[in-house]
């Protein structure tokens, strides 16, 4: 297992997205959430407010982190709440869901599961710029600024669109982009 996943920025990251996705969300949303590792932001949204989700549908790719996701989250998989499934999110069939959640779209080759996403769907991606540089982030698709953020990702409607700086006392950090949309 990755501890990284509990990591400050993941975290903090994860929040922000819980508070500004809310207040655009329908009544009883079913979610889909798109390179879903753990799962521990469908888990943080149910534990916030269980009763705004119908159901949040978790894909991953790794089989491991799907495996481990079920571990973490099986609280909401005994309540209903929640599942967990093995996929590939740019050949996923994404109809159906009122949200999908993209956080690890630097993760993927490209932007084929936005493609699949059915249009006037509620859309909310975070990307940050952080590059590899000897690190092991897997980062696959950088992305400098919110400009480039905005225009590598375009929504038909923009509802929220911000930067939120990661900084730590070391002089290191990144910054984590955000939009929520409609496709």
């Amino acid at each position: 297992m990755n501890f990284d996943s509990f990591s400050h920025g993941q975290i903090i990251s994860k929040l922000w997205l819980c508070e500004h996705l809310e207040p655009y969300l329908p009544e009883k949303a079913t979610v889909f959430i798109l390179g879903s590792w753990y799962n521990l932001l469908g888990s943080m949204m149910l534990t916030r407010n269980c009763n705004q989700y119908q159901s949040i549908l978790g894909i991953d790719i790794d089989t491991e982190a799907v495996s481990v996701a079920d571990k973490l989250c099986e609280t909401w998989i005994i309540e209903k709440k929640l599942c967990n499934k093995v996929g590939d999110a740019n050949t996923y069939k994404l109809e159906g869901p009122d949200v999908v959640i993209n956080c690890s779209p630097e993760h993927m080759e490209n932007t084929d599961w936005l493609n699949n996403i059915t249009k006037g769907t509620l859309v909310c991606i975070q990307s940050s710029n952080m590059k590899n540089d000897g690190e092991i982030w897997d980062i696959k698709q950088y992305t400098a600024n919110i400009e480039d953020f905005v225009s590598k990702y375009q929504l038909e409607t923009v509802l929220f669109c911000d930067t939120l700086q990661i900084r730590y006392e070391n002089n290191k950090g990144y910054d984590r982009f955000m939009i929520i949309g409609k496709k």
